[in-house]
């Protein structure tokens, strides 16, 4: 059985899982690659310093064969970051994703508002997914409809859960300590199918939209 996890912090991954590892760009950062690994590369908004620089090292990083992903990327309120700062970054990475036709990962804390403003005016191709989704079925339902996917950790909303099986649905670890087998069985129970079932579904989303 191959389990699917689109976005961890975690370093130590199995090989015979399809495992996207999330690297935050900043000035320091030096670039390294594990034959066999799939990244994801993005500007954090926890972590903006200069935004000229991150900006030129994620558009040199991301043509990387390893890198299958933008992101994380996001908008984020309760951080001391300005929003059209964050703004004008998120929408630089979003427009990068196009231009070079991977999909965009992305951090979103109290702006949905602002992200479904930035998405309809840019009215992207390449598909949005919501990391950590903990929202309600009725914002699940929204957003889905805008076309957005949601991935989901360890916590979650059980009935968000359901509105986004089986199609806009993706699992992940990010920076939990229970593995990536744990939560794909809390989340099998929760939607009442066979972990089988589960796995072969992320599977088959992963090679839509990641094409691996």
């Amino acid at each position: 059985m191959i389990y699917s996890d689109i976005h961890t912090h975690q370093t130590q991954v199995a090989s015979e899982n399809i495992t996207i590892v999330n690297k935050i760009v900043d000035t320091q950062h030096h670039f390294c690659f594990i034959p066999g690994c799939y990244y994801s590369y993005g500007i954090h908004p926890w972590h903006i310093e200069d935004k000229d620089m991150q900006l030129m090292l994620l558009t040199e990083v991301v043509l990387h064969p390893s890198v299958v992903a933008l992101g994380e990327a996001g908008l984020d309120k309760n951080i001391e970051a300005p929003m059209l700062l964050q703004t004008e970054i998120f929408t630089e990475q979003a427009k990068l994703a196009e231009d070079i036709g991977k999909p965009l990962i992305i951090h979103c804390v109290k702006a949905w508002d602002e992200l479904l403003a930035i998405k309809k005016e840019i009215n992207p191709q390449m598909p949005w997914i919501i990391h950590g989704f903990r929202g309600n079925e009725l914002l699940a339902d929204q957003l889905i409809k805008k076309g957005f996917r949601l991935s989901f950790g360890e916590k979650y909303n059980p009935e968000a859960l359901r509105v986004a099986w089986p199609d806009h649905l993706f699992i992940e670890t990010d920076e939990s300590d229970k593995s990536i087998q744990e939560i794909y069985d809390d989340i099998a129970k929760s939607l009442n199918v066979s972990i089988d079932l589960l796995a072969l579904t992320l599977r088959n989303n992963v090679k839509e939209v990641f094409s691996i």
